[in-house]
């Protein structure tokens, strides 16, 4: 195997590894995100249902 032909193969096999690396980071973060927003929105939920009205307003002096 000549040398250029040794540099083909690890710089083929280089790139492969890091578009691995970089396929499975990003899936990662997709599953990451998704999994914070799917828990983002069920605190919200719970938030909304927590019960119980805004306190009214004060009432002001009737003016005659």
């Amino acid at each position: 195997m000549k040398i250029e032909q040794r540099w083909t193969f690890f710089l083929a096999v280089f790139a492969s590894a890091a578009a691995g690396a970089a396929f499975a980071l990003r899936s990662r973060n997709r599953r990451h995100r998704a999994a914070h927003d799917a828990q983002h929105k069920m605190d919200l939920k719970t938030w909304e249902n927590e019960g119980g009205n805004l306190a009214p307003a004060a009432a002001s002096p009737v003016q005659p």
